[in-house]
């Protein structure tokens, strides 16, 4: 899920004028599901109140007629299904449709539905109806891949089928657009993000990790850092408060009550219990000041307290997110290259 170049119709404040789309690679939109629905609507071709022009191989994507169906894939959180059908007929009926020959039991296996094919689509759970929504999408071949909200309600194995899926269309070549409410799900998809506000599509950077962060994970005898009590030196007395400056105010924050730690657009945001509170500090900073206290630079936009770490979500090969012990039971991404050194960390 490599990073794409869209940033080259970027406007003076920052937006994007056209998404880029590209074979073998994914686009995420983080956006509110109000937002995100207006979006797919759009790309549609529906008259909605705000436009959001797409590019596929160089042209602007248009919708309408025979070509755009058998092109574009969509998937939505309002798909309709035909419940009094069996799961095969239903996969049927629309490889029928698009007349073409699929290999339904291939597809079916890949959602885990095999063991349901001859079952009522009226006996399916939510999860499992999302996930032949899914295939439905697909059964056809398309180019482009286009999913509102993929993992919205969805129980955590069916989440996990889908990024498989997911990466199983980037390897096959095809352009994947999908939508999601939160940062951290966007993360833990792609590294092609756009963030959807009132004001258009703005490109998510994701900042860089300097010389000294990488050299921190390797230290001179070849054995991944460790944390140990002796740590919890004059450096940690003297760190008892972590003192953030908001907007009119500084609050002062026990490190031990931290959750996480973000940077998004050029912003640190600090995750408590307490709150959410933006922060002067970049990433390498806050990790070189929290480092005694079990902190963890996990992702370069995410710092995570280890403490908090509840489960380790392994999604595919290459993906991977923590899940931690706040109210939201948040899931933080984890990058390829830090999984190993992790599962040292913690003694695995």
């Amino acid at each position: 899920m490599d990073e794409l170049d869209n940033n080259k119709a970027l406007n003076k404040d920052g937006r994007t004028d056209v998404i880029e789309l590209v074979s073998g690679q994914c686009v995420v939109i983080q956006c509110n599901p109000d937002s995100g629905r207006t979006f797919i609507r759009s790309m549609r071709g529906e008259r909605v109140s705000s436009e959001y022009p797409i590019s596929y191989q160089g042209e602007r994507l248009a919708l309408e007629g025979s070509v755009a169906v058998k092109q574009v894939g969509f998937c939505t959180l309002d798909e309709g299904l035909y419940e009094r059908l069996k799961v095969r007929e239903y996969l049927s009926f629309w490889a029928e449709l698009h007349e073409v020959q699929a290999s339904l039991a291939e597809l079916l296996s890949i959602i885990g539905l095999a063991g349901k094919a001859h079952e009522r689509i009226s006996k399916l759970s939510y999860s499992e109806k999302r996930l032949l929504s899914f295939v439905r999408s697909v059964v056809h071949d398309p180019a482009i891949i286009v999913w509102e909200d993929p993992e919205q309600n969805l129980d955590l194995e069916s989440c996990i089928i889908v990024r498989r899926l997911i990466d199983e269309l980037i390897r096959r070549d095809k352009a994947i657009l999908v939508t999601c409410a939160t940062l951290e799900q966007a993360h833990s998809i792609s590294n092609t993000i756009f963030r959807l506000t009132g004001s258009g599509l703005v490109p998510v950077s994701v900042p860089e990790q300097t010389e000294t962060i990488e050299t921190n994970a390797d230290v001179d005898d070849g054995e991944p850092e460790t944390f140990n009590s002796s740590e919890l030196s004059d450096q940690a007395l003297r760190l008892a408060k972590l003192m953030v400056k908001t907007e009119d105010k500084y609050v002062f924050i026990d490190p031990r009550e931290i959750h996480y730690i973000e940077s998004n657009e050029g912003i640190t945001c600090v995750h408590t219990k307490e709150g959410s509170f933006p922060c002067a500090w970049t990433l390498a900073e806050l990790e070189d000041k929290l480092r005694p206290f079990r902190f963890y630079r996990c992702h370069r936009s995410y710092i995570v307290n280890l403490d908090r770490l509840t489960e380790l979500i392994v999604w595919s090969r290459n993906s991977y997110s923590l899940v931690l012990s706040d109210d939201r039971k948040s899931r933080i991404p984890l990058s390829k290259g830090k999984f190993e050194e992790l599962k040292t960390i913690v003694g695995l």
